[in-house]
């Protein structure tokens, strides 16, 4: 194994917080409320069928539109399928939309929130050590390259990866493979000798089907258990974790 490509929302980076508050502004721009917390948010949003953002903001539009709540949808025995369904039975206009999407987007890159997206601190120290080690690094995000780039120069992580591909990088976001194989290709790998670390459900299919060694790392969008049955090799509760299994 030569090379590893990590994700970005939770494993390097964590913007669980960040993420809510721009979901609350974003219903907010179209007069509704998100009834909910940032723990479930996040692991709504780590469903593979929901995991794209502007998919996620119609979900959101939708469920708050119907006056649910997204922690009891996550009771629910198919939880994904439930907000399909309020999202076929509730669309958003393209005006209301785009009304999110500008409240979302300038919530996220506003300078005071901006500052407050922290590292994760076992995230960023794995990062370096299995930099140390001799591993090729790569970033591969559905974020936005210039928030991505722009944060990455700011917590002075960006020197440590070879290549950082983001959904503006290629026609299809994750869980199609796209991506991962641009990154593999930018890196000069053969996704064989290459790990995919990441936390969703779409990070996990997404290398599985491009052929590399999926690692699931648990940030609380996903179950371990379900990162292991959708195909991940193994499951650490961080990259450090992950990092320090090359030391021993």
């Amino acid at each position: 194994m030569k090379g590893i490509l990590l994700d970005m929302e939770g494993v390097i980076r964590d913007s669980k917080n960040a993420f809510h508050h721009a979901y609350e502004k974003a219903l907010e721009a179209v007069g509704l409320k998100l009834n909910s917390y940032p723990a479930a948010t996040w692991k709504l949003r780590g469903f593979a069928e929901l995991n794209h953002q502007d998919t996620f903001l119609k979900a959101l539009y939708a469920i708050a539109k119907n006056g649910e709540d997204v922690t009891r949808i996550l009771w629910k025995k198919y939880p994904v399928e439930y907000v399909k369904e309020l999202m076929k039975n509730t669309p958003i206009s393209k005006e209301d939309f785009e009304k999110m999407h500008d409240a979302y987007t300038k919530t996220l890159t506003n300078p005071t929130v901006f500052r407050r997206i922290p590292p994760v601190r076992a995230g960023k120290k794995g990062a370096k050590l299995l930099k140390d080690y001799g591993f090729v690094l790569g970033i591969v995000t559905n974020a936005k390259r210039e928030y991505n780039q722009i944060w990455m120069q700011d917590r002075d992580v960006l020197d440590m990866f070879e290549t950082v591909v983001t959904s503006e990088d290629a026609s299809q976001p994750k869980p199609s493979p796209e991506m991962v194989i641009k990154a593999c290709k930018k890196l000069g790998l053969k996704p064989s000798e290459t790990y995919y670390l990441g936390d969703s459900e779409a990070d996990i299919m997404a290398a599985k089907s491009a052929g590399c060694i999926p690692i699931g790392i648990m940030s609380g969008s996903s179950e371990r258990a379900t990162l292991k049955k959708l195909g991940a090799k193994e499951v650490y509760r961080s990259v450090t974790e992950f990092a320090l299994k090359f030391k021993r």
